[in-house]
């Protein structure tokens, strides 16, 4: 078992360089385009997929269910 006194400074330098290497390029830590829920009709078609109402009867719904 490794205590927190045992820790190697090499290894810590070699992460604390490679957090500020991430940063400084702000590359691999941007928002990824994946999380988007997409178009109408591709949310549309996953709400129907899973037994819920299609988006137009849900959007007209005067009160959402709760």
């Amino acid at each position: 078992m490794v205590k927190d006194t045992d820790t190697n400074p090499r290894l810590v330098a070699a992460a604390v360089v490679a957090v500020l290497l991430e940063i400084s390029e702000r590359g691999s830590l941007a928002p990824s385009g994946q999380r988007d829920p997409g178009e109408a009709w591709s949310k549309d078609h996953r709400r129907v997929q899973i037994g819920r109402r299609n988006l137009f009867r849900a959007r007209t719904r005067r009160s959402t269910t709760r």
